[in-house]
């Protein structure tokens, strides 16, 4: 008897423990892989899910002569996502698969099918409502989840008069002792998602400036190219104008204070001209990028126009308080539907070369010789 307990209550949980680590692993693969591999990952997690649900019913069978901790795997990994449509299958399956094998196996009967259903439909329903209620935080609801597993049990073997103390221990202690691996493993999951988070922001963002960087603007720009709601994407090219110089007059420090200063001007401006549409990036030493979305680049073009006109009327004032006039070349041209990342950068960085050869001070686009001659006609009005 004390070995049936120990299955019941150690034994037979960590397995359980064990099954659900091994679907959480294969499902954490399929999120990340190809949406080519999808089917055939469905494919492994339906196979190995069946094959560990057949071990656990022979060894429930062997051990306490009695089916225990079926149901479990499928609950636990709707509750870790519950618009996974596998596991909605998977979960209405198993009481069918387990008692078609207790038939097999002589433990059941096949006349009592229609109970079969009558179970598939009840855990169905229980994770339904327990998965989609948000009026308790996931952990009450996924403990009242296991806890319903437990009496769903005890109700089912007190009618059946199998009540022993060692399936009495599987249906209590030992779902108990599930809930607690599980708890502490979920705890474990959620502080190294956090860190992952904290890990990726950190490395999306420049040290500096505190602006994101190209691996920030890479998935960005995946990002906006598969939403159907973007419908024009405008990435600019931006450059401050003898940086160099700055540096090499004034010392590092001052050249650190005016890109700082840049970063926040053109940040201010281009959040608050373009509110959850316009971003700002750094990509190391004086050159800049933006990227605009749903709006069009001649929009992009004034706002830049103004905030180099704010720049070159309101220089700088360093701690020294030294003062440097800023200002910057820039060039904007649009991401072309299927194009890469690198060939729109490269386009632009052309276009930034051009002017950086034309006297810098420029702001060119894609109609730029349009724009080159507005923007001439005004030094000149400038000069005269």
């Amino acid at each position: 008897m004390a070995a049936k307990i120990f299955d019941a209550v150690v034994y037979l949980p960590i397995i359980v423990v064990a099954m659900i680590i091994g679907q959480i692993y294969f499902e954490d693969y399929r999120e990340t892989a190809h949406s080519r591999h999808q089917i055939g990952l469905n494919l492994v997690i339906t196979v190995t899910y069946f094959i560990q649900e057949y071990c656990l019913l022979q060894l429930s069978l062997i051990n306490i002569n009695e089916v225990a901790f079926m149901m479990v795997v499928p609950f636990t990994m709707l509750f870790r996502n519950h618009q996974n449509r596998i596991w909605w299958l998977l979960l209405a399956l198993t009481p069918l698969f387990a008692n078609a094998i207790e038939a097999l196996f002589g433990v059941e009967r096949f006349s009592t099918w229609w109970v079969w259903f009558l179970e598939s439909a009840l855990f169905l329903a229980i994770c339904a409502v327990l998965t989609i209620w948000q009026h308790f935080s996931l952990r009450v609801r996924y403990t009242m989840a296991i806890a319903s597993l437990g009496l769903v049990e005890l109700i089912s073997l007190g009618i059946s008069d199998r009540l022993t103390i060692a399936n009495v221990a599987a249906s209590t202690l030992g779902l108990l002792l599930i809930l607690i691996f599980e708890g502490q493993r979920y705890k474990s999951e959620v502080k190294n998602n956090q860190r992952i988070k904290l890990l990726q922001r950190e490395s999306e963002r420049d040290d500096l400036t505190g602006l994101l960087n190209y691996r920030a603007l890479s998935q960005e720009i995946k990002s906006l190219t598969k939403n159907r709601d973007i419908h024009n994407i405008v990435i600019g090219g931006l450059d401050i104008d003898h940086f160099k110089k700055i540096n090499d007059t004034y010392g590092h420090f001052v050249g650190n204070e005016v890109l700082n200063y840049f970063s926040t001007v053109l940040r201010e401006r281009i959040h608050a001209a373009f509110p959850g549409h316009g971003y700002v990036y750094r990509f190391g030493g004086e050159e800049f990028s933006i990227v605009v979305s749903n709006h069009a680049i001649r929009e992009a073009y004034n706002i830049l126009q103004a905030i180099e006109e704010e720049l070159t009327s309101q220089p700088i004032t360093t701690k020294e308080g030294i003062s440097v006039s800023i200002s910057f070349s820039a060039s904007l041209t649009n991401h072309l539907n299927g194009e890469q990342l690198n060939d729109t950068l490269k386009r632009a960085d052309k276009m930034l070369y051009s002017v950086k050869n034309s006297g810098r001070g420029w702001i060119v686009t894609d109609h730029h010789k349009a724009v080159i001659k507005k923007h001439q006609a005004g030094h000149q009005r400038d000069h005269n």
